[in-house]
Protein backbone atom coordinates (compact mmCIF):
# COMPACT_ATOMS: atom_id res chain seq x y z
CA UNK A 1 0.00 0.00 0.00
CA UNK A 2 1.21 3.63 -1.19
CA UNK A 3 1.51 5.84 1.61
CA UNK A 4 0.22 9.56 0.85
CA UNK A 5 1.17 12.99 2.37
CA UNK A 6 -2.56 13.94 3.11
CA UNK A 7 -1.65 18.02 4.24
CA UNK A 8 -0.74 18.55 0.86
CA UNK A 9 -4.48 17.83 -0.29
CA UNK A 10 -5.69 19.63 2.31
CA UNK A 11 -6.62 23.69 2.43
CA UNK A 12 -4.45 26.20 3.26
CA UNK A 13 -4.51 27.83 6.85
CA UNK A 14 -7.62 30.52 6.79
CA UNK A 15 -6.11 34.06 7.01
CA UNK A 16 -6.59 36.19 10.06
CA UNK A 17 -8.88 39.79 8.55
CA UNK A 18 -7.37 43.08 9.63
CA UNK A 19 -8.62 45.08 12.11
CA UNK A 20 -11.67 47.70 10.93
CA UNK A 21 -10.73 50.63 11.94
CA UNK A 22 -12.88 53.33 14.03
CA UNK A 23 -14.86 55.03 12.05
CA UNK A 24 -16.19 58.61 12.52
CA UNK A 25 -19.58 58.83 11.95
CA UNK A 26 -20.01 56.14 14.72
CA UNK A 27 -19.83 59.26 17.18
CA UNK A 28 -22.92 61.03 17.05
CA UNK A 29 -23.25 64.76 18.18
CA UNK A 30 -26.21 66.34 19.38
CA UNK A 31 -26.83 70.03 20.26
CA UNK A 32 -29.15 71.85 23.37
CA UNK A 33 -31.46 73.60 21.11
CA UNK A 34 -33.47 74.55 24.73
CA UNK A 35 -30.27 75.64 27.15
CA UNK A 36 -32.85 77.47 29.40
CA UNK A 37 -35.06 74.44 30.26
CA UNK A 38 -34.39 72.20 32.81
CA UNK A 39 -34.68 69.20 30.18
CA UNK A 40 -32.54 68.83 27.38
CA UNK A 41 -33.92 69.09 23.83
CA UNK A 42 -31.15 67.57 21.26
CA UNK A 43 -31.02 68.13 18.11
CA UNK A 44 -28.60 65.51 15.94
CA UNK A 45 -25.79 67.49 14.42
CA UNK A 46 -25.11 64.82 11.97
CA UNK A 47 -27.06 65.68 9.15
CA UNK A 48 -25.27 69.05 8.50
CA UNK A 49 -21.65 68.40 10.01
CA UNK A 50 -19.34 66.92 7.52
CA UNK A 51 -16.34 67.25 9.53
CA UNK A 52 -15.59 67.48 13.01
CA UNK A 53 -12.17 67.82 14.64
CA UNK A 54 -11.41 68.15 18.92
CA UNK A 55 -9.04 69.42 20.58
CA UNK A 56 -8.13 69.20 24.15
CA UNK A 57 -6.02 72.57 24.04
CA UNK A 58 -4.13 71.68 27.24
CA UNK A 59 -2.52 74.06 29.44
CA UNK A 60 1.66 72.77 30.24
CA UNK A 61 3.54 73.35 33.55
CA UNK A 62 6.88 72.61 32.33
CA UNK A 63 9.68 72.95 34.70
CA UNK A 64 13.79 71.68 35.36
CA UNK A 65 14.36 70.67 38.66
CA UNK A 66 18.35 70.71 39.82
CA UNK A 67 18.75 66.76 40.39
CA UNK A 68 17.53 66.14 36.87
CA UNK A 69 20.43 68.51 35.63
CA UNK A 70 18.55 70.52 33.19
CA UNK A 71 16.79 68.44 31.62
CA UNK A 72 12.33 69.16 31.86
CA UNK A 73 9.96 67.91 33.24
CA UNK A 74 6.18 68.72 32.00
CA UNK A 75 2.79 68.25 33.33
CA UNK A 76 -0.40 68.86 32.24
CA UNK A 77 -2.35 71.45 34.24
CA UNK A 78 -5.39 72.36 32.92
CA UNK A 79 -7.25 71.74 29.63
CA UNK A 80 -10.19 73.12 27.02
CA UNK A 81 -11.96 71.31 24.68
CA UNK A 82 -12.55 72.91 21.59
CA UNK A 83 -14.88 71.03 19.08
CA UNK A 84 -15.02 72.58 15.29
CA UNK A 85 -17.38 71.13 13.28
CA UNK A 86 -17.93 72.02 9.06
CA UNK A 87 -20.60 71.16 6.95
CA UNK A 88 -23.44 72.19 4.98
CA UNK A 89 -26.33 74.54 5.88
CA UNK A 90 -29.13 72.82 5.96
CA UNK A 91 -32.90 74.51 6.01
CA UNK A 92 -35.66 72.85 8.65
CA UNK A 93 -32.77 71.38 10.36
CA UNK A 94 -33.49 71.68 13.90
CA UNK A 95 -29.39 72.26 15.11
CA UNK A 96 -29.02 74.51 11.90
CA UNK A 97 -31.90 76.87 12.50
CA UNK A 98 -30.93 76.95 16.24
CA UNK A 99 -27.33 78.07 15.79
CA UNK A 100 -27.87 80.32 13.07
CA UNK A 101 -30.25 82.07 14.83
CA UNK A 102 -30.58 85.47 15.53
CA UNK A 103 -30.93 84.78 19.23
CA UNK A 104 -27.85 82.80 18.95
CA UNK A 105 -25.44 83.86 16.12
CA UNK A 106 -25.78 87.53 16.69
CA UNK A 107 -26.27 87.55 20.17
CA UNK A 108 -23.68 87.63 22.84
CA UNK A 109 -22.43 85.88 26.39
CA UNK A 110 -25.52 84.10 27.82
CA UNK A 111 -27.44 83.26 24.56
CA UNK A 112 -24.30 81.33 23.33
CA UNK A 113 -24.19 78.72 25.72
CA UNK A 114 -25.86 75.79 25.44
CA UNK A 115 -24.66 71.72 25.81
CA UNK A 116 -22.91 69.42 23.20
CA UNK A 117 -23.52 65.79 23.51
CA UNK A 118 -21.02 63.36 22.19
CA UNK A 119 -22.17 59.45 22.25
CA UNK A 120 -20.07 56.56 20.91
CA UNK A 121 -21.49 53.29 21.96
CA UNK A 122 -22.90 53.47 25.40
CA UNK A 123 -20.69 55.96 26.01
CA UNK A 124 -22.41 59.39 26.65
CA UNK A 125 -19.90 63.15 27.34
CA UNK A 126 -22.25 65.93 28.22
CA UNK A 127 -20.38 69.17 28.24
CA UNK A 128 -21.43 72.47 29.14
CA UNK A 129 -20.32 74.49 25.73
CA UNK A 130 -20.57 78.10 24.44
CA UNK A 131 -20.66 78.18 20.85
CA UNK A 132 -17.93 80.41 18.56
CA UNK A 133 -16.82 81.64 15.35
CA UNK A 134 -20.67 80.57 14.01
CA UNK A 135 -19.76 81.19 10.16
CA UNK A 136 -21.92 80.63 7.45
CA UNK A 137 -19.30 80.82 4.06
CA UNK A 138 -21.97 81.45 1.16
CA UNK A 139 -19.13 81.44 -1.39
CA UNK A 140 -19.56 79.77 -4.85
CA UNK A 141 -23.40 80.03 -6.44
CA UNK A 142 -23.25 76.93 -7.78
CA UNK A 143 -21.94 74.90 -4.42
CA UNK A 144 -24.15 74.50 -0.85
CA UNK A 145 -23.54 77.22 1.43
CA UNK A 146 -21.39 75.57 4.23
CA UNK A 147 -21.52 76.27 7.86
CA UNK A 148 -18.34 76.12 10.54
CA UNK A 149 -19.15 76.51 14.18
CA UNK A 150 -16.33 76.04 16.77
CA UNK A 151 -17.62 74.84 20.08
CA UNK A 152 -15.66 75.45 23.30
CA UNK A 153 -15.90 73.33 26.56
CA UNK A 154 -16.57 75.39 29.72
CA UNK A 155 -15.62 73.22 32.74
CA UNK A 156 -15.66 69.81 33.24
CA UNK A 157 -18.13 67.15 31.17
CA UNK A 158 -20.12 64.59 33.01
CA UNK A 159 -19.19 61.18 31.36
CA UNK A 160 -21.55 58.19 31.69
CA UNK A 161 -22.47 55.19 30.50
CA UNK A 162 -26.41 54.62 28.62
CA UNK A 163 -28.37 52.56 30.90
CA UNK A 164 -26.17 52.75 33.89
CA UNK A 165 -26.96 54.39 36.94
CA UNK A 166 -23.89 55.61 38.21
CA UNK A 167 -22.55 58.40 36.60
CA UNK A 168 -18.38 58.53 36.49
CA UNK A 169 -17.51 62.24 36.56
CA UNK A 170 -14.18 63.22 35.15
Amino acid sequence: MKKFKLQLFAEPELPKNTITPEMNWETMAGINVSPKEDTPDWADLGNLTKNMSQALNEVLYQATYWKDKGWGSTEVVGAQMTLTLTGDVKPNDKACEYILSDEVMYALGDARKTHLRLQKGDKVIIWPVTLANITPAYGDSGAPNTLTVTIHGNGRPSIGIIGSTDEEVV
